[in-house]
């Protein structure tokens, strides 16, 4: 998973990709993971955050017009 800290500008790819074995990992996982991009999400403030279960312990977590800003959402695949 990419660095907290990094900054990359608005319009790169805002898309990352968890897995995890256990579901305290995938907590932790997906807390950072939502974080890095509630941080990203400022630049622009026109996307919200989609949450996806692709799989048993695994997940998208991206930036999407779909979802207003301000608000993260859930679905499944």
């Amino acid at each position: 998973m990419n660095s907290v800290k990094e900054r990359r500008p608005a319009s790169a790819t805002a898309k990352l990709e968890i897995s995890a074995t256990h579901p305290d990992e995938a907590d932790e996982k997906l807390n950072a993971a939502v974080y890095e991009l509630q941080l990203r999400a400022r630049a622009d403030r026109t996307r919200g955050i989609l949450v996806t279960r692709i799989g048993a312990g695994r997940y998208t977590v991206e930036l999407s017009p779909e979802v207003p800003y301000g608000f993260t959402e859930e679905a499944v695949a």
